[in-house]
């Protein structure tokens, strides 16, 4: 689902470059100590995190799909290579916000984290490596906001996009906003989860 050359027009591998990147995913919240991958002391990795998407709600006779989870993505040098902690937003309930997508430890110089998407659209903030949240789709804009190669995009206002619920695993690890839905049918509403990819030599 993923293009290195998306996310990191400019990067290089280790070498004497040309080198093809691995990855490695983080589909639930867990640990992994970076030298099991061959990650040393003091190399650069590339980290694209995506956070859990917020849910969709009506406000009065206005139906709005849920924002997509915010992302994260650039490169980061370790320090002392060793056991990374991550931990996977959650998609949003309805009406709710998502959950933040955070990675720290294994060399990480503190804690890199996406945010929590806001379920009222809202902004954000000004946070450094943030580079996009996708708004859904409400009934003056049905077309929701697309994200970056399927990540992040903003929940569907409603019909005809069905799989847009709960139950759709195959939306999860998107950090797709949800589905616009009223209080009669709320788990429809709810969000995606998350994902963390890391990018190596």
């Amino acid at each position: 689902m993923s293009n290195f050359t998306t996310f990191f027009p400019s990067a290089s591998g280790g070498g004497g470059g040309g080198s093809i990147l691995k990855e490695y995913n983080f589909t639930t919240s867990s640990t992994l100590n970076l030298t099991t991958l061959g990650i040393a002391n003091g190399d650069t990795i590339y980290v694209f995190l995506v956070g859990g998407g917020s849910g969709g709600r009506e406000t009065g006779s206005t139906f709005e799909g849920g924002s997509g989870g915010a992302i994260w993505r650039g490169p980061v040098t370790l320090g002392t290579a060793g056991t990374v902690t991550v931990a996977v937003g959650a998609g949003g309930l309805y009406s709710s916000n998502g959950g933040a997508t955070t990675i720290t430890g294994g060399g990480i110089t503190g804690t890199i984290s996406t945010g929590a998407a806001r379920y009222d659209r809202g902004p954000l903030g000004g946070t450094a490596g943030i580079i996009y949240n996708g708004q859904g789709g409400q009934n003056a804009n049905p077309i929701p906001a697309s994200g970056i190669d399927g990540y992040g995009p903003g929940g569907t206002l409603s019909t005809p996009f069905e799989l847009d619920t709960i139950n759709n695993t195959t939306l999860q690890n998107t950090g797709r906003g949800g589905k616009a839905e009223n209080g009669n049918s709320q788990l429809e509403g709810v969000g995606f989860s998350g994902i963390v990819k890391i990018f190596y030599s």
